[in-house]
């Protein structure tokens, strides 16, 4: 019985406790809804940001290469050295160019000697040549004075046969001195010229097949090459069959006109049978005229020596611009800055080997410089922010290596075109991709600890209001009319919701422009989500 007294009493105790708990649990909640938190307006700023991460690096940077190949003999800076504009910081051994330099100013001298002493014989020639020609045509006009006391019937037909007979030796002269000649040196000209073209591009295939067995060039430029080789051995082809052809035509040429003397020269025999004149007259002025056509033809000699000498002055010129190359390939060796500034990376050290900068490899990187003083930052921003964004906004730089630390900054670009990056760092590429533009933001002062390649974050502020009415975000409802607050009547225990209108909105904070006043004290919104279990529920 006793025990059993025992039992409902502690069934008793047990049921009151959970009662007593009950209770204090809805009064605890009661309380919660009669004493919300307050917030009592105030003026004070409001500005909106947009916070992004990249990677500093300099404004200017560039990677010196050579003009030249060859071995590294010198290399006077390492990484960290401060180098001016036009200082020499590598040089390049020169030793094959001095001695291409050497066997090509030898060769200059050799061919401008050869075109001042062709050009000294046309000189001397040509004077040679015109005296004698002023004696030969002396001798004719006198001879030819003789010859016209014949009467005048035998006269002009002597005259006309023999017009007719030097026509035909002057035609018949001067394609066989002149115009033969002229077209024959054009021909060797042209097919000199192609067998020249065939020889290089021949020992370019050859040169180039080499070097593609030791794999220093590409399979295209080796088909490029026997491409041009083909190109040049077909010109060949062409200059020969042209020059064939000609010699062909010419031969048929000389027969006409030596076949157009032979019937001149028998008709001007026959009228001089015919007239019976003074042989002694006309065998003078024959040889005058020989002699006057002789020199003629001696005279059209010099223009033959003035295309020799053209062309030993053409040679000379493409020799001196060889010269004039090898000579700015040395200078290139003495590697100089091509700008101010901070060695950041070296590539290369003294006696190896460095290939050319050239239309054909992109060269040997030496060293990289950069401008140290003028630093920027790359950032990837969504589509979403850049929007908010325009040249010349402030931001606020801060440096993963440099804590504590704020730098000045200043958006410098936005790119006009998006990067579309993936969503997440290392995710594999997909279509829910995030649209992301390019912005430069450069460092105001660039701080010596500073260094590219470090990780910095920026605050780019967007917009900045200050003596503006401003709520915290947690004191504001949204809805489809708009924003709503609850705002705390004086005497009265009941919050009365009233709409707002706000102007700059950040995560923290929003600027009221109608609405409320300064004072007015608010309530925090009841939570409107779903209802809270366990833990929460207390």
């Amino acid at each position: 019985m006793k025990l059993r007294y025992i039992i409902l009493l502690l069934i008793g105790i047990v049921l009151l406790y959970f009662a007593f708990s009950a209770l204090r649990r809805k009064g605890s909640a009661d309380d919660d809804k009669n004493e919300r938190p307050t917030y009592t307006v105030v003026r004070g700023e409001v500005s909106s940001s947009v916070i992004e991460s990249g990677s500093i690096e300099a404004v200017q940077s560039v990677e010196v290469k050579s003009r030249v190949s060859g071995r590294l003999q010198h290399l006077f800076v390492e990484e960290g050295d401060n180098v001016q504009k036009g200082q020499e910081i590598a040089t390049i051994d020169p030793e094959e160019l001095n001695l291409q330099l050497q066997q090509s100013t030898a060769q200059l001298r050799g061919a401008e000697s050869s075109a001042a002493r062709s050009r000294a014989n046309i000189d001397i020639t040509e004077k040679q040549l015109r005296s004698s020609l002023t004696e030969a045509e002396g001798r004719y006009n006198l001879a030819l004075r003789d010859w016209q006391n014949q009467p005048e019937l035998t006269r002009t037909s002597l005259e006309q046969s023999r017009l007719a007979y030097e026509s035909a030796q002057r035609a018949r002269d001067l394609l066989a001195q002149v115009t033969h000649p002229q077209e024959l040196v054009l021909v060797d000209a042209t097919h000199s010229q192609a067998q020249a073209q065939f020889d290089r591009d021949r020992a370019n295939v050859d040169r180039l097949t080499g070097l593609l067995e030791k794999g220093y060039v590409s399979q295209r430029d080796v088909d490029a090459a026997r491409a041009q080789f083909a190109a040049s051995e077909a010109a060949l082809r062409n200059a020969k069959e042209s020059k064939t052809r000609l010699e062909s035509k010419q031969s048929v040429e000389r027969k006409n006109a030596e076949q157009r003397v032979a019937e001149t020269k028998a008709a001007f025999d026959q009228a001089l049978a015919r007239a019976n004149i003074d042989k002694g007259k006309l065998d003078a002025l024959n040889q005058a005229k020989a002699a006057l056509d002789l020199a003629r033809s001696d005279l059209r000699r010099v223009q033959l020596e003035k295309f020799s000498y053209e062309q030993a002055a053409a040679q000379a010129a493409q020799i001196r611009a060889t010269v004039a190359d090898s000579n700015r390939l040395l200078r290139e060796t003495k590697i100089k800055a091509p700008m101010s500034g901070t060695v950041t990376k070296k590539f290369v050290e003294v006696g190896e080997l460095v290939s050319a900068l050239n239309s054909f490899s992109g060269g040997t990187s030496i060293v990289q410089i950069a401008d140290l003083k003028r630093l920027q930052v790359k950032l990837l921003i969504n589509e979403i922010d850049v929007a908010k964004l325009k040249p010349q906004s402030h931001a606020s730089v801060e440096v993963d290596a440099i804590p504590n630390v704020k730098f000045d900054g200043v958006v410098e670009r936005i790119a006009p075109s998006s990067q579309t990056a993936a969503a997440s760092p290392g995710a594999q590429p997909s279509t829910d991709a995030v649209v992301k533009y390019e912005v430069i933001v450069t460092l105001a002062n660039a701080d010596p600890r500073i260094r590219p390649g470090m990780s910095a974050k920026c605050t780019i502020f967007v917009e900045k209001v200050a003596n503006v009415l401003k709520v915290p975000v947690e004191f504001v409802t949204k809805d489809d009319k708009g924003y709503w607050v609850n705002v705390i009547q004086q005497g009265s225990k009941t919050p009365e919701r009233r709409q707002i209108k706000v102007g700059v909105i950040t995560t923290t904070d929003y600027q009221v422009t109608d609405g409320l006043k300064e004072g007015d004290v608010l309530s925090k919104p009841e939570y409107t989500g779903p209802p809270r279990q366990g833990m929460m529920s207390g």
